[in-house]
């Protein structure tokens, strides 16, 4: 059974690159940094560094080191500066890291989230790497935006671009709890704050139940070549995978609600929001708001979605963040 169920086409590619070593030395992963694009480059290496006959395994030292960004030979980065780029110098470390001996004796890797994110100094120093790779190096670029990068970055890599999920309406399982947090934005005190963090961190809840029962019954439970610790492995990798996709885009639905608050508080005409039905509502909020205060409402919501990936229980993150944007 494979570790990555989504996705067919992107994958069979690379695991049939893969397994004739003809792999490409970079890809531009068309995806979202923190859904789809963030687990398909994870899948992506732990296929490469795998230990196990099978890969990818999703149980080994090296799987398990993958999903926590820690494997010795691979180095992750994205934007941290204030200015929301990723840095020439985060860059040439990147490519010095990659430049070296392989710690481990075999593949080297360096994955870029939210490549869009690059300035022009981080670009140049990018090409000549894409020009001419070391050996035995793996480059992703995950973005959501391919065509903020440059022509000849495009050109030097090999385009992924995975399926989106259909357009539409909201999924009818949080589309409606998430409404009910939105429209009572900001909190009042701390105690709001509290209580929208609680509802938040229920509605994934929910969702993540619902995804494991879905998983469960895809699984092919009578597979004799699988034990009851692999079945409860590739349950819990294919579950985190689609939780991941399913927090992508409640952030970013909360991000477009709190740029429709931003399009209000700057007085532009309000033909242009993503969510014209909640017109009301939304210029309520927009009113108890000044630009800059709605500029750093998305940025609240941006540091939030960021968090998720590190070590921190979620509740905690969800309430800090709430108490952020408590009404002064």
């Amino acid at each position: 059974m494979e570790a990555v169920d989504l996705y067919d086409k992107a994958w069979a590619g690379i695991r049939s690159g893969f397994e004739a070593d003809r792999l490409a030395h970079a890809y531009v992963i068309v995806g979202a940094p923190r859904g789809r694009g963030l687990h398909f480059a994870e899948a992506f290496l732990k296929l490469l560094f795998c230990t196990a006959g099978e890969k990818p395994c999703n149980e080994c030292v090296a799987c398990r080191q993958m999903e926590a960004h820690q494997h010795v030979d691979t180095l992750w980065i994205e934007p941290q500066s204030k200015s929301r780029q990723i840095l020439a110098e985060d860059v040439r470390g990147l490519i010095q890291r990659i430049s070296q001996t392989s710690f481990e004796g075999g593949w080297k890797a360096g994955v870029i989230l939210c490549a869009d994110c690059l300035n022009p100094s981080s670009e140049n120093a990018l090409l000549k790497t894409l020009e001419e790779p070391p050996p035995r190096t793996i480059l992703l670029l995950v973005t959501e935006s391919p065509q903020s990068l440059l022509p000849t970055i495009i050109s030097r890599c090999q385009k992924l671009v995975l399926a989106e999920k259909k357009s539409g309406a909201m999924d009818e399982v949080w589309g409606a709890p998430l409404m009910g947090i939105l429209r009572e934005l900001p909190p009042a005190n701390g105690l709001g704050a509290s209580r929208l963090a609680s509802r938040l961190k229920e509605l994934f809840d929910t969702v993540k139940a619902g995804i494991a029962d879905a998983v469960d019954e895809d699984l092919d439970q009578t597979d004799e070549t699988l034990d009851e610790s692999k079945l409860k492995g590739i349950l819990e990798a294919r579950t985190n995978a689609r939780l991941k996709e399913v927090q992508a885009d409640v952030f970013r639905e909360m991000l477009d609600w709190h740029r429709d608050v931003l399009m209000l508080a700057s007085g532009i005409d309000s033909g242009g929001l993503v969510f014209p039905k909640e017109l009301d509502v939304l210029a309520g909020q927009a009113q108890r708001q000044t630009q800059r205060s709605a500029l750093y409402a998305i940025q609240v919501i941006e540091g939030m979605a960021r968090r998720l990936d590190r070590n921190i229980p979620d509740l905690q993150i969800f309430d800090e963040a709430f108490r952020q944007l408590v009404r002064r």
